[in-house]
């Protein structure tokens, strides 16, 4: 309850709601894209960090051109979004 407060009385997000609705858009569902967004971003520089650091420890010095680390991730999100698209299997039920 005190964040709500907090944030609805705050100018910027006065600011923000009036010039968010200018363009006709939605300030709440804006800020929440913008947080998810800010959240990939970070999963995927730790994962970045893991997939260098997991390069260097197997394969020597080489580590992971941008282009190859981007491939990864990129690789790591299908395989992600994959799984958030599949239905939950019922317990006791193998898939066939």
């Amino acid at each position: 309850m005190a964040k709500e407060v907090l944030v609805e009385s705050s100018p910027l997000w006065e600011r923000f709601q009036t010039e968010a609705r200018k363009r006709r858009r939605n300030p709440t569902r804006l800020v929440t894209k913008y947080l998810r967004e800010c959240l990939e971003i970070w999963e995927d520089e730790t994962l970045d960090e893991e997939i260098r650091a997991d390069v260097q420890k197997h394969s020597g010095a080489r580590s992971l051109t941008d282009d190859e680390a981007v491939e990864v991730v990129r690789q790591y999100r299908r395989e992600k979004k994959a799984k958030q698209e599949k239905p939950p299997e019922a317990p006791g039920h193998a898939a066939a």
